[in-house]
């Protein structure tokens, strides 16, 4: 897990590499539906999107 709170910008650009339970790595997708823009996480080996990274590790 990453050491200290992240804020969600420096998950954007990609400040810390973090990493998923299942091994890949853990990337921020902003999402346009609905008329709102929303950013979720997203497992770049398995596929799997959460509302947060600490969701997927």
């Amino acid at each position: 897990m990453a050491s200290g709170p992240i804020s969600k910008n420096a998950r954007r650009e990609g400040a810390k590499v973090l990493t998923s339970r299942w091994g890949g790595v853990i990337s921020m997708k902003s999402v346009f539906e609905n008329g709102k823009l929303r950013h979720v996480a997203y497992c770049q080996k398995t596929g799997n999107t959460a509302r947060k990274p600490k969701d997927l590790m």
